[in-house]
């Protein structure tokens, strides 16, 4: 299967901001999302769309079609440059560049004492 290159990366602010904020508290459902970050279901379903499909975003399993997203290394560079945001190769390239140097980790839970039955 080959792979295309996304579109030029378009972001919508503040809404796209605020959905990679919400992210990094982690994964989450676009329903959740849009009522956090009040903005319409419809509205945030085709964000989370476009920002899968610019790889900032990916869908998490293990039900296809689930709505659960969580951020990507790519997602969290885009938020920690978006103030430079402008459309174009170079805010874009900044962004891989950044992204490289990001690893985004699930939520570990280690209980060494767990005292409840």
């Amino acid at each position: 299967m080959t792979m295309t290159k996304p579109e030029q990366m378009r972001l919508q602010l503040p809404s796209d901001k605020l959905v990679l904020e919400k992210l990094t508290e982690g994964r989450n459902l676009a329903a959740n999302i849009a009522s956090d970050v009040d903005r319409s279901r419809n509205y945030i379903n085709q964000r989370m769309a476009q920002l899968h499909d610019y790889r900032l975003v990916r869908k998490v399993g293990p039900i296809e079609g689930t709505g659960l997203y969580e951020i990507t290394p790519k997602g969290v560079a885009t938020l920690r440059l978006i103030d430079e945001y402008d459309e174009g190769p170079e805010f874009e390239k900044r962004v891989e560049e950044r992204a490289e140097l990001i690893d985004v980790r699930t939520i570990e839970i280690i209980d060494e004492g767990n005292d409840q039955a």
